[in-house]
């Protein structure tokens, strides 16, 4: 941070005080506090009073008494400046500063723009105190809004001000209902704020953080009484800024809670935070104790992760040509030199580098030329210390104390993401790792909003509608296990278990309908996987979906009753939703939930698991009710008329690429793709002339050019192999005749009574969370 320099006025030109300033009988200010007009030079002036006094005699006349005439310099008061950082932990750069005080009668300031390193200077010398201090800003294309409040200051003085999260939790602990935007209102500031209360709310959040005995150490080196608004640091990675790095500040109307990720974990979630409250400010010296921070050497450093995302950065800066070598039919057979930075023994979902990085991630031109921002843990993980032999161990994870860090994305058509690596040190050197499972496998907890097309315009939310016909909301958690990952012939049956399933656990086998993505589906929330009518062994299933449904609402947000599951000894239906809504699904299953899923193989026949791998959501999962809240995309009438209705002029089957879907957004969101997936019914005769019906799915998928575009192309069509078709344990036998799907056409849409249609988008909000819209038609 520079310093504000005043240029010294040299002693021995120093004009001597005005004599009505002695009357006044002020202190004379220091020298450095003192200005000449412009133009004045001190010996200049005394040239003057000599001549003055020459001029005053003439001739031979009796000289009168001479009055020696000073000249009133002008006396320019330093300023009164507040000058700081602005900082998330990532320095706020280009970020809009004002400042204002409680009395409206007086001008503010005009906005001034933080630097590249977050620094800023405001003079404030016509505002009276106290003051509060908004950066707005960007931060790697996120918007950003924090406060600082400011309860007094030396006048003419440069005052140390910063703008942080925890500036922003001490105005929040002293205004009126948590709300630190409240007080940019002068009349707010004037009557919430005093010395006192600002005082009180900095302590308990400094005895706070130093209950944690790595955090007080850095506070301790920074300086005697550490105060967030007064202390100074710079947003370079260290010292206090690495503190900013490792905390996660959320303000709300129940108060401040405070999480220290670089607290290790070992069970579901963050490490626990604190919550402080304004009557806590009462007593700030009994603060509530963090959980304690992982030792600085077990931690990857601010230097690590800027090499990693510098590695990161520069693949993405290539031509796609320059990144991977593709097929002919698009699969990446290798990637380049500079892409290919991860440890050789790299494995993520059953795949390698190349198969999981390289084709998802560096052959897709949406991330062409993104910038990568600074890296932040988000989660410290405990050594996972598995011992059971059915355990796949992680060969670094299971041992020590792995992260996983977040590198927020600016992608070139300026949309804000992130993505999430896990790291761990490998050979004494923090690096990326896969997560090193066996098979693809994921819990991913989603909003999701549907819109019948059958209305054709007609009112939402009619009562005599079935479920399955009513425009609503849901909130899932999608289950899944992929059929085309390596070495997955043996799986009989996969079950879950964790946060907000049901306790017994929920149970997939191969599904029968082709076009289901090769995936297994929910059967069961009972644990078993026997047959339900005979108890003999499940081999699989007629049901595809793998998305259980944690609770449902209207679209106005009111309740939806779920439909209710069934199992007895001749029916298994609606094992997809839970038996009773889950009333606070972030609570049950807040972000980072450990769930476990158990690997039944053909060859064992037993009703104990093979394998078992450990997974962790991402987000928690939120209330179908707020779904009302959010800001969705609205597919275009033209898409729906044509595609979505039996009538269409896309109702028939699909066979090419070359459609176009297209939408509109809100500012802030983007859709990272779309779908359109159908399905009709059919009858099959295998080679024993047993003959069954079963469920032709079909998807076309589509992917806009640029995050934040308003269409998207069709570029594939999903695979119509049938989950049954993978294992020679199930491809022919029984009443199950596959293989039977050999087309990927997109089904047509007709009359029947089987048929449905629906139209996806995928899009992050402005929360950047995952949402999915649906459009459908059922008949």
């Amino acid at each position: 941070m520079s310093a504000f320099n005043h240029p010294l006025i040299h002693p021995l030109h120093q004009p001597l005080p005005h004599p009505l300033q002695r009357a006044s009988g002020r202190t004379p200010r220091h020298p450095s506090s003192r200005r000449f007009a412009p133009g004045i030079h001190p010996s200049s002036i005394a040239l003057a009073v000599v001549a003055l006094v020459a001029g005053c005699g003439g001739g031979d006349s009796p000289s009168a008494p001479v009055v020696p005439v000073v000249p009133v310099v002008p006396v320019v008061v330093a300023a009164t400046v507040l000058k700081g950082v602005a900082a998330t932990g990532a320095a706020l750069a280009g970020a809009t500063v004002t400042v204002i005080d409680g009395d409206a009668a007086t001008p503010d300031p005009a906005a001034v723009t933080t630097a590249a390193d977050g620094s800023f200077s405001v003079d404030v010398s016509a505002l009276k105190a106290p003051f509060v201090i908004q950066a707005s800003g960007r931060v790697d294309g996120v918007a950003t809004r924090i406060v600082a409040i400011v309860p007094s200051v030396s006048a003419n003085a440069d005052n140390t001000a910063n703008v942080t999260p925890l500036t922003h939790a001490v105005a929040a602990l002293v205004a009126p209902g948590g709300d630190p935007l409240a007080l940019l209102s002068p009349a707010t500031l004037a009557a919430s704020v005093t010395a006192q209360k600002v005082a009180d709310a900095s302590s308990l959040v400094v005895n706070t953080l130093k209950s944690d005995p790595v955090i007080a150490a850095v506070m301790a080196a920074a300086g005697a009484n550490f105060n967030p608004l007064s202390t100074a640091f710079s947003a370079n990675g260290s010292g206090l800024d690495a503190v900013l790095d490792k905390l996660s500040v959320e303000v709300s109307a129940a108060g401040v809670a405070i999480t220290n990720l670089a607290a290790a974990i070992g069970g579901s979630g963050l490490p626990a935070a604190v919550v402080l409250t304004p009557a806590q400010t009462t007593t700030p010296t009994v603060a509530p104790t963090l959980p304690a921070s992982t030792a600085a050497a077990d931690l990857p450093t601010a230097a690590d992760l800027a090499a990693l995302g510098a590695k990161y950065q520069a693949c993405l800066a290539l031509p796609l040509a320059q990144r991977v070598t593709l097929d002919g039919s698009g699969t990446v057979t290798a990637v380049s030199a500079p892409c290919n930075y991860a440890p050789t023994d790299w494995k993520s979902n059953g795949r390698t580098w190349a198969q999981e990085l390289g084709q998802f991630i560096f052959a897709k031109d949406l991330l062409s030329h993104a910038l990568v921002g600074k890296g932040q843990v988000v989660l410290t993980l405990a050594a996972a210390s598995l011992t059971d032999p059915k355990d796949s161990k992680h060969p670094y994870c299971n041992t020590a104390t792995c992260v996983v860090v977040r590198w927020p994305l600016t992608t070139a058509s300026g949309q804000a993401s992130a993505a999430d690596w896990l790291l761990a040190k490998v050979a004494g050197k923090w690096d990326v790792i896969g997560n090193q499972r066996p098979y693809r496998a994921f819990v991913e907890p989603r909003l999701q909003r549907y819109i019948n097309a059958n209305r054709d315009g007609a009112a939402a939310g009619n009562a005599a509608d079935p479920y399955f016909f009513k425009d609503r909301f849901e909130s899932q958690v999608r289950l899944q296990f992929d059929l085309t990952s390596p070495d997955t012939a043996k799986v009989r049956a996969v079950r879950f278990t964790g946060p907000g399933l049901p306790a017994a656990g929920v149970v997939q086998f191969r599904s029968q309908r082709c076009g289901s993505d090769d995936r297994m589906g929910i059967s069961y929330q009972n644990g078993s996987t026997r047959v339900n009518t005979n108890n003999a062994l499940q081999f699989w299933t007629g049901s595809a979906t793998t998305d259980f449904v944690l609770d449902a609402a209207n679209l106005d947000g009111t309740p939806l009753a779920l439909p209710t599951p069934v199992l007895n000894a001749t029916t298994a239906s609606n094992q997809n939703f839970s038996p009773v809504p889950v009333a606070n699904p972030a609570a049950v299953a807040p972000a980072w939930s450990v769930y476990k899923a158990e690997v039944f193989y053909y060859a064992s026949a037993s009703d104990e698991p093979d394998e078992i791998i450990w997974m962790r959501s991402g987000a928690a999962p939120e209330n179908a009710s707020a779904g009302a809240g959010k800001t969705w995309p609205t597919l275009a009438a033209s898409f729906v008329d044509a595609y979505l209705k039996p009538s269409g002029a896309q109702a028939g089957a699909i066979s090419s690429l070359a459609q176009t879907m297209g939408w509109t957004l809100a500012a802030g969101s983007y859709v990272g793709s779309g779908y359109l997936f159908s399905q009709n019914f059919a009858t099959a005769t295998n080679s024993q002339g047993e003959s069954a019906s079963y469920g032709l799915r079909t998807r076309l998928d589509f992917e806009p050019k640029a995050l934040g575009d308003l269409s998207g192309s069709g570029w594939q069509f999903a695979s119509v192999v049938a989950g049954t078709s993978l294992s020679p344990s199930t491809a022919t036998s029984g009443t199950n005749p596959n293989p039977r799907c050999t087309s990927t056409d997109l089904v047509p849409l007709t009359a029947s009574i089987s048929d449905y249609r629906e139209a996806g988008l995928l899009f992050r909000g402005a929360d950047r969370k995952l949402y999915n819209a649906v459009w459908f038609w059922d008949n």
